[in-house]
């Protein structure tokens, strides 16, 4: 090999490098943007934990295509969306995640069912609507209305 060679090859692995640590601080900033408050999930009347993997591309095309729509939605309100990685301590209770993004459905810190993988939008929503039917089912017998998080409270006198 050349010294040309050696030379041509260093930079490429530095830009490598680099590369995949810009990619990894903005797969991770991208868990963390626009968060909303904190959940609580063994508390939480009802939450769904988004569970990933850094670089997933079923997961980005997830954010992409459905994020913006179920936050908004009545359903994001009723269950906010709480993203963690696979091994985020405080998901531990969760079992069997072989595959991501996996949709674990909580109430009151309880599983009441999950949707595995993402085959596009079409049939995420589908699921969910059969999901959310179990969800009200659950609040109703736990004793607690559906929450509402993007209310705020209104002081009455």
């Amino acid at each position: 090999m050349t010294i040309m060679q050696q030379f041509a090859r260093r930079p490429l692995s530095l830009l490598a490098a680099l590369l995949v640590l810009f990619l990894g601080a903005s797969i991770a900033r991208a868990q963390n943007a626009g968060a909303a408050p904190e959940i609580d999930l063994a508390t939480a009347p009802a939450a769904l934990v988004m569970i990933s993997d850094p670089g997933c591309p079923y997961c980005a095309r997830w954010e992409r295509e459905v994020a913006p729509g179920y936050e908004a939605s009545e359903d994001g309100k009723i269950a906010p969306l709480v993203r963690r990685f696979r091994h985020a301590p405080d998901i531990a209770f969760i079992q069997r995640v072989v595959y991501s993004p996996t949709f674990v459905m909580l109430v009151r810190g309880r599983e009441v069912g999950r949707i595995v993988g993402y085959g596009g939008a079409d049939l995420f929503w589908m699921q969910l609507a059969a999901l959310m039917e179990d969800v009200r089912v659950a609040l109703q017998r736990s004793g607690a209305a559906a929450p509402n998080f993007a209310e705020k409270q209104v002081e009455r006198r």
